[in-house]
Order: structure tokens, then C-alpha cells, then sequence
């Protein structure tokens, strides 16, 4: 019966320790876990979630641009992107993207993504060279788009919520280009045309786009 007891008292005894050992173990895993979501580079992008900006740079003339992203990570970023800008031969040009940015030491970063870009307006170039040599009042106007993938570096400085950077230097490279509509008026005469080989995509800089922002 001593025996039976004593049995009796280390299960008892063992039950307790192993039952009390769970709640410390899973107290355990938990900074684990944590640290996994957390950035492997420390910076004050650690526990925001969702950023937006907004500045001006140069892309075939003065760009006004803004966007708006989910953080997946501290270091990696998905980001709606749309600019605005005069361009120096045919009006106004419109983007629009998808773009991943990551975040490779605490400031410094690449961005990748997709653009579509639609281009109209008037052609003062064409206008004026036209003009010169026919010696009659000629106006063109264009339209069409292109798509093609995007690159930037650039670093970014984060204070608390908000932060400021800059794309140093990018390219983007339009891999397919809509055929060209354009509206030539010649002294009140009306032609329009559909150019299928008057546009080749080419890749164009994209050169210092300094924005301002905020994380929450």
C-alpha cells in the first residue's frame, strides 16, 4: 500500500510539472513567432502596415506622382502607384503601376513593378517644324499608350509615422506600344491617320522623383 502511494504522489508530482512547463513553453514560441514577422534589418518600419506619399521628379518633363502600399514585411512593401506629367513633345502623359519595394539595408531600396503609361496631346515640335517648312499652320495631335516594366533605387528615411526619399536614378522600358492616333490640321483641314509603325517602344530615365510620406 506505501508503495501504491508513493506511485500515486510522482504522478501527481508529474502531471503538475507538465502541465505547469506548457504555458512557459508556448511563452517561449511566442518572441519567436514575433521575431519572424519583425525585420531581419532594423529600422522604424518595424509594425507599420500601410504607407502612402507623394512628390515630383523628372520623367520626359516635370512629374507629379503618388502612391499607396500594404507592408507584407518591414523590408517589402506592394505599392499602387499613378503620375502625372507635361511631357516636352506630345502634352500629357498618365501612369499607372503595380511595383514591389524592397528594402535592403535600413535606407536603401529597389523598386520593381509593371507601368501603363498613356501619352496625348498636342505635338508642339511636329507643329512647329511642319509650320516652317509648308509655311502653313500645322497642329498635331497624338494618342496612345504603352506597358512595360519599371526599376528604381532610391533611399528612404523614416521618423516615427512619416518619411521622406528619393528615386536617385530608374528606367522604364515599354515592351509593347499601341499603334498612334493622330489629327493633323493643316490650315482647317481635318486628316486623321492610325500610325501602326510611326511609334517604337523605347526606354526612357526616370531621374530624381523626391517624395514625402507617412506610416501607420
Amino acid at each position: 500500500m506505501s508503495a501504491d502511494r508513493h506511485v500515486i504522489k510522482i504522478a501527481i508530482a508529474a502531471s503538475i510539472l507538465i502541465g505547469s512547463s506548457l504555458p512557459v513553453q508556448a511563452r517561449a514560441e511566442e518572441p519567436a513567432t514575433t521575431a519572424a514577422r519583425n525585420s531581419a534589418i532594423p529600422s522604424n518600419r518595424n509594425g507599420r502596415v500601410i504607407a502612402a506619399d507623394a512628390g515630383i521628379g523628372f520623367v520626359n518633363g516635370i512629374a507629379k506622382f503618388a502612391s499607396a502600399g500594404y507592408h507584407i514585411s518591414p523590408d517589402w512593401l506592394i505599392e499602387a502607384y499613378y503620375e502625372k506629367s507635361d511631357t516636352f513633345f506630345f502634352g500629357t502623359s498618365t501612369a499607372r503601376a503595380i511595383r514591389s519595394k524592397n528594402f535592403w539595408t535600413p535606407t536603401l531600396y529597389t523598386n520593381v513593378g509593371v507601368l501603363h503609361r498613356q501619352t496625348s496631346g498636342r505635338n508642339d515640335f511636329l507643329d512647329v517644324l511642319t509650320s516652317t517648312f509648308t509655311g502653313k499652320e500645322t497642329h498635331y495631335d497624338i494618342a496612345y499608350w504603352d506597358i512595360g516594366p519599371g526599376f528604381s533605387i532610391g533611399n528612404q528615411w523614416q521618423w516615427s509615422a512619416f518619411h521622406v526619399g528619393c528615386d536617385w536614378v530608374g528606367v522604364y522600358w515599354p515592351v509593347y506600344a499601341s499603334s498612334a492616333k493622330i489629327i493633323k490640321n493643316e490650315d482647317g483641314i481635318i486628316t486623321k491617320k492610325t500610325a501602326d509603325d510611326d511609334l517604337k517602344p523605347e526606354a526612357s530615365a526616370r531621374l530624381l522623383r523626391l517624395y514625402f510620406g507617412f506610416s501607420i
